[in-house]
């Protein structure tokens, strides 16, 4: 990326957003027809046609057959229901800010995030049978969540199951205390367990989402596979008495180091708002933020899965593509992203995106 010149614009430092929240619109806009989900529909939508429904972004990417994973950091623009349909199958939810307020099957699940990362809270949802989702929409509520879906297909080729149809007891645990066998069985019934994720399983959260998108490559979806295993390991060792998730890995943060990454990645997020003042040198951040340069480098890395320059520089392409989308010139977002060359500009789009800019532009 190229150096961006100096401008005489006010150099104060962007304000931080309340902490967890993200730059919404700078993530993009999500349409109704978006949803284009077989049987998804809006119950009393207060919109005609192909209108923003969300502010900020999803994304939906297939690790392995049959295992998905489902990033949201969303903002609600409406007051409404959505309703579709479920496949059967294993769904691990890790909500890392806001809430969500959902029902699968009859069945509430409310999930709100803490003011402090050990405060992110989870589920996990077995269901042996398809079942209908409805979501609970709320003008400016927002969620920062992670999902994880596993087909009765990919747990019978694990073996974690004897049949595709054998969706029989996760987290039913015996009343009488006997020991309960390691093998994953999972209830005959729809069954929601909520569990208290560790620092380590919200380091591997962050870094799903922060990491996560549609056009990556194949080497960097088998790294994002790993860590979705050890998030899935995580979250079915807490269901069982005997199966307690082992320590933290060595260099794990600490959840005030936690709090204090979640707090630099919201400053960065505002810094990018202000595209015109320069940002601040690494070595400023960390006397903001009370640590060396090394170690805020370190932090970063292992909370988010980059080094502070690389979240800046896609944060900085996540909003050159929705200037695009609001009307925005090639040659102008280019240089809101802190790009002098066009061609550039381009390249890193491409990379990024898997599109062009001139072809997003001519998709408008």
């Amino acid at each position: 990326m190229e150096a961006r010149p100096a401008h005489a614009a006010d150099p104060a430092s962007p304000p931080t957003p309340a902490k967890g929240k993200r730059p919404w619109r700078a993530l993009g806009m999500v349409r109704s027809l978006e949803f284009d989900v077989p049987g998804y529909r809006f119950v009393s939508a207060p919109f005609a046609g192909n209108e923003p429904v969300l502010e900020g972004r999803l994304r939906e990417i297939q690790l392995q057959p049959g295992l998905w994973m489902h990033c949201a950091e969303v903002a609600d623009l409406h007051n409404m229901v959505s309703r579709v349909g479920f496949s059967a199958g294993l769904r691990i939810v890790v909500v890392l800010g806001g809430q969500i307020d959902v029902r699968i099957g009859g069945r509430r699940l409310h999930l709100r995030a803490g003011d402090h990362a050990r405060h992110a809270s989870a589920a996990v949802i077995s269901m042996p049978q398809d079942a209908i989702f409805e979501r609970q929409w709320e003008r400016g509520k927002w969620e920062r969540k992670l999902s994880l879906y596993l087909s009765p297909e990919w747990l019978e080729s694990q073996g974690w199951l004897s049949d595709a149809r054998e969706l029989t007891a996760l987290s039913r645990r015996h009343e009488t205390g006997a020991p309960e066998p390691l093998a994953l069985k999972f209830p005959d019934q729809l069954c929601i367990t909520t569990w208290r994720p560790s620092p380590h399983a919200l380091a591997l959260a962050e870094q799903l989402i922060c990491q996560s998108d549609e056009s990556a490559p194949s080497l960097v979806r088998i790294r994002l596979a790993g860590r979705a295993m050890e998030l899935l390991y995580e979250a079915l060792a807490s269901q069982h008495k005997e199966a307690a998730p082992g320590a933290a890995p060595a260099g794990a943060l600490r959840p005030r180091d936690q709090d204090r990454m979640l707090r630099l990645r919201s400053f960065l997020d505002a810094e990018v708002q202000q595209p015109l003042v320069p940002p601040l040198k690494i070595e400023e951040l960390g006397r903001r933020f009370g640590l060396s340069a090394s170690a805020l480098q370190r932090q970063f890395r292992h909370a988010f899965g980059s080094s502070v320059n690389e979240y800046r520089r896609l944060m900085r392409l996540h909003q050159a593509r929705t200037d695009l989308e609001h009307g925005l010139s090639i040659t102008e977002a280019a240089y809101r992203a802190g790009y002098t060359s066009a061609a550039n500009f381009a390249t890193a789009f491409r990379r990024q995106f898997g599109l062009s800019p001139k072809s997003l532009r001519s998709r408008l």
